[in-house]
């Protein structure tokens, strides 16, 4: 069986929508699971931010 590539097209309806070569490739790396270090450590550097961007000290 052949893989199926299909032809580049515009499309222009509500979905689906076209997706930039950059977001597929992206998509077809490895994923992490929630529970890994590398996973967790993102997260908390993601928590600093949005405390940054809200303006508050919670957690």
């Amino acid at each position: 069986m052949q893989s199926f590539i299909p032809p580049t097209r515009t499309l222009m309806g509500p979905g689906p929508s076209d997706v930039h070569p950059r977001i597929l490739n992206a998509m077809a790396r490895s994923t992490i699971g929630h529970l890994d270090p590398a996973f967790v450590g993102m997260m908390d550097e993601v928590k600093e931010m949005l405390k940054y961007a809200f303006k508050t000290e919670n957690a």
